[in-house]
């Protein structure tokens, strides 16, 4: 059994713990129909977070744009706004010629944007099957929904407009939230149950990949922004690296990987037994294949860090 098919047994596993407390169907429903994180908890949260300093870390990718007060702006990259054209000079963008006045005049034009003066982020949350697994605390996808809260604390204290995606069977996203309710509107959206796929169904079938949204979202934001993404990160791959380094140019990336524990290592029980959701073939573990395990684990997120160290995105890991 490979590594892979040892991971792909969380979501049945988890159905199987509420099948051996006794749920009924009807109870296990009406759980997995509730929000991820409750009214208590997000506000239990909130009051967590006011105990931290009201710091955001500085976007390290200056601009040259000029802020009221002469003052040397943080962020960076060319807004939407056309400003004025300037001769064309070599090494400029094709895309960016004024091929109008080019026509006019006869002479190759640039056009220059204004510079993007107020940063903004981008929090994609990934809510798909195999973030809907824990066996400690809480379940990734509500430790992802955390993380999710704790940035947009940040961006409410330090006044920065924020947005979220959520990617679950399918990619949603809510508008820019700015101002002192920035937090609960993102929680709001971040809470939102997370309806797991029919019993026996393998965990990535017919779920968008986080490529594809990737691709969108690099169209849709504005040079200078942040963007968080928090994920298991199980389907990221070559694509994925070479995604990241092209947004990279223009956008502040952070990668939150969030794993539970027995990801990195099998409980050592006596007797333990695994079903694959592929197949449904139960799998009777013994030590040599809990030391594979724990080596290939080593291996997939030493490989997992280096796809967004290669792309100079910025690398962080979780536990639940």
């Amino acid at each position: 059994m490979s590594f892979k098919q040892l991971l792909n047994f969380s979501w049945l596993a988890s159905w199987k713990w509420a099948q051996q407390r006794g749920l009924t169907a009807s109870a296990a429903s009406v759980r997995i129909n509730q929000p991820i994180m409750s009214a208590e908890d997000v506000l239990a949260l909130g009051t967590e977070l006011e105990g931290l300093a009201a710091i955001y870390p500085i976007n390290p990718k200056q601009s040259e744009a000029l802020r009221q007060g002469e003052q040397s702006s943080r962020f960076m990259g060319s807004g939407m706004e056309y400003e004025e054209s300037r001769p064309y000079e070599e090494g400029d963008e094709i895309r960016r010629i004024n091929w109008k006045l080019m026509a006019k005049t006869g002479h190759a034009y640039t056009k220059l944007y204004q510079e993007e003066r107020q940063e903004s982020w981008f929090i994609l949350l990934d809510h798909r099957q195999s973030m809907r697994f824990g066996t400690r605390e809480r379940l990734k996808a509500t430790q992802a929904s955390r993380i999710a809260g704790y940035y947009a604390w940040m961006a409410q204290q330090a006044g920065i407009p924020i947005s979220i995606g959520r990617l679950t069977g399918i990619f949603e996203q809510s508008p820019i939230f700015e101002g002192r309710s920035s937090f609960s509107q993102i929680m709001q959206v971040a809470s939102q149950a997370c309806i797991p796929g029919e019993q026996g169904q393998a965990s990535n079938s017919g779920e968008t990949r986080l490529n594809d949204v990737l691709f969108k979202v690099s169209h849709q934001l504005p040079s200078g922004s942040r963007l968080i993404l928090l994920s298991d990160f199980h389907d990221v791959d070559t694509e994925t690296q070479e995604i990241l380094t092209a947004l990279q140019t223009s956008l502040l990336v952070k990668a939150v990987l969030v794993y539970d524990k027995s990801e990195e290592q099998l409980p050592n029980v006596a007797g333990m037994q695994l079903q694959s959701t592929l197949n449904n073939k139960l799998y009777q573990l013994n030590r040599e294949q809990q030391l594979y395990f724990a080596a290939s684990a080593t291996e997939y997120f030493t490989n997992l860090a280096n796809y967004f160290q290669a792309s100079n995105a910025q690398f962080y890991k979780v536990r639940t």
